[in-house]
Parts: C-alpha cells; sequence; structure tokens
C-alpha cells in the first residue's frame, strides 16, 4: 500500500510540473531537458481529465498506423517540418502557443526529445514521452492510412465513397480553386470550442489545404476527439497537378 501511495503522489507532483509549465512565458529557458519528459501514466492522467494537451507521434506512418497512444495524432516531423509547423502555429493559433502544452513521442524518446527542445526554443511548450513507444503495448489503438494522395483522392471520389472533404484553408483562397464537395473550416477555427461540431466521426475525413501544413496541424485536434483523417499528401499543389496530368 506504501508503495502504491508512493508512486500515486510521484504522478500527481510531475502533473502539476507540467500543468504549471503551461504558464511559461514563450522565451523561458530551460535548464534541464529532463524536466521536459513526461511519464506515461502522467500522460494518461492528463488526456483523461482532458487537460489542455496535443500528443502528437512523431514516428513513421507504418508505425503510428500499427499501434499508437488514444488521442494521438500523427506528424513524421523533421527539421524542416518542424520549424514551419512552429512557424505556422504561432502565426495562426496564439491561443494554443499560450494555453496549450505539446507531447512529442518516438520509439524511444532520442528524436523526440531534441525535438521538444527545439520546438520549446521556438516558443512553443513541449514535452516527450519519458521512454517512447518501445515498452508501451497496452491501450494502444490503430488506425487507417493517415496520409492520402491525389490520385487516389481523386480515384474515391469517382467512385462515389463516403468521404468528408475538409479544407482548412482560409476562405480567400477556395476561390482560386478547391475540391468540389469541400467542407471549409479554417485552420483557426478547428481549434476554437466547438470548431470541429459537424465533423463526422464514422467516417474517413480528408484535410486538405494549400500544401500539407496547415491539414497536419489541424490533424493534431481531430485525433484528439477521435476523428479518422487522412492528409492530402501536398494539398491543393499537387491535387492541381493531377488534374493537369
Amino acid at each position: 500500500m506504501q508503495t502504491k501511495t508512493i508512486g500515486i503522489i510521484a504522478s500527481i507532483i510531475v502533473g502539476i510540473a507540467i500543468v504549471g509549465a503551461a504558464s511559461l512565458q514563450p522565451d523561458s529557458e530551460i535548464n534541464s531537458l529532463e524536466k521536459n519528459a513526461v511519464d506515461i501514466e502522467t500522460l494518461n492522467v492528463l488526456l483523461e481529465n482532458n487537460e489542455r494537451v496535443f500528443v502528437v507521434d512523431i514516428r513513421t506512418a507504418q508505425e503510428y498506423q500499427s499501434g499508437h497512444i488514444v488521442g494521438a495524432s500523427h506528424d513524421a516531423l523533421d527539421s524542416t517540418t518542424l520549424e514551419k509547423r512552429v512557424n505556422t502555429i504561432k502565426a495562426k493559433l496564439p491561443d494554443v502557443v499560450a494555453k496549450y502544452n505539446f507531447v512529442l513521442v518516438d520509439n524511444d524518446e532520442t528524436f523526440a526529445k531534441e525535438a521538444s527542445k527545439s520546438m520549446t526554443e521556438l516558443g512553443i511548450q513541449t514535452f516527450y514521452l519519458d521512454g517512447g513507444m518501445s515498452n508501451l503495448s497496452e491501450n494502444l489503438i490503430s488506425s487507417s492510412q493517415t496520409v492520402i494522395d491525389s490520385k487516389e483522392l481523386m480515384e474515391k471520389i469517382n467512385a462515389n465513397e463516403d468521404l468528408y472533404l475538409l479544407d482548412v484553408r482560409e476562405p480567400e483562397e477556395l476561390l482560386e480553386s478547391k475540391i468540389d464537395g469541400v467542407v471549409n473550416i479554417p485552420l483557426s477555427e478547428i481549434f476554437q470550442p466547438n470548431g470541429m461540431d459537424g465533423i463526422p466521426n464514422d467516417k474517413p475525413v480528408v484535410v486538405i489545404c494549400g500544401s500539407g501544413n496547415r491539414a497536419t496541424i489541424a490533424t493534431y485536434a481531430l485525433a484528439q476527439e477521435g476523428i479518422d483523417f487522412q492528409v492530402l499528401d501536398g494539398g491543393m499543389k499537387a491535387w492541381n497537378l493531377q488534374l493537369q496530368s
């Protein structure tokens, strides 16, 4: 009983530390990278209590599809896409930057640790899952593909498959080109209270933007709500090229 009590107290202490970190200013200095580690027990508590945290699985698409933490989105970050994501989140989603924490997940924490440090230094409070996914096998869920290319999407549309096409660009961008039948909810609205009302959770949701950047960020929120998402690879740029081929 004493061991169990100590474990519970320790988890609560870690959770308090993480939630408290949300009040850090974007330019606050993280003196020890180890302070950015989150254990799976604490993360589960935060998710169950609907705390303001987005979990982003940065492993390969195949690994994510085979089994991931409930509520985690997928984003195979690298040095280029990481900075692009951060810049977009800071520009388009200031409330998310101010009020939310991010937790990155990989196999053994190696890249997630470095990526979380980079994101924090760039102004978004980010943690990593201590130990990664390598030792986790329980309470994981599988998923279908997380990315769809233009050719496959076109084939599905022509076959009248039941899809929900979600375009997260700004309304004026759709005036230039759009896919017939899309529902337009700009990225900033997706992250607002009730911003995802009306988005179904019983069919694939194909998320569309100009290049795939904003669409991927939108999946952070969609995954948290259990919505089956697929990002249009290359966005409208790739779609328009497919139309010309």
